[in-house]
């Protein structure tokens, strides 16, 4: 039959229907677990998944501190942009102003 899933079970496991989708489930969310632990750095040291998903937790933050912190040195370095309000439409509508002027000339 159409999607059916053929699993041979181990001595002691069910072979139901729910108990096996139950263990799909759980083997997808270990497989993502273990991806995510690849993204982190050195969160393959850490065991059990509350832990790996508390230094997940911890790194996004960091990164989320990271990007806030340069957006504001970068706003502090370029006060001419900032300044003017300008967004990125603006700033490109501004390039446009000053190109047309250096073809005046």
């Amino acid at each position: 039959p159409k999607g059916y899933i053929h699993v041979r079970a181990r001595r002691g496991q069910a072979t139901d229907s729910h108990s096996l989708a139950e263990r799909v489930r759980r083997e997808r969310i270990s497989e993502r677990m273990r991806l995510l632990q690849t993204l982190v750095p050195g969160c393959d040291k850490v065991t059990g998944k509350a832990l790996v998903l508390d230094e997940i937790i911890n790194y996004v933050q960091s990164l989320q501190n990271q990007v806030e912190f340069l957006s504001m040195r970068i706003a502090s370095m370029s006060p001419v942009l900032y300044g003017f309000g300008l967004d990125s439409d603006g700033l490109h509508d501004q390039a446009q102003v000053w190109g047309n002027k250096d073809n005046l000339h």
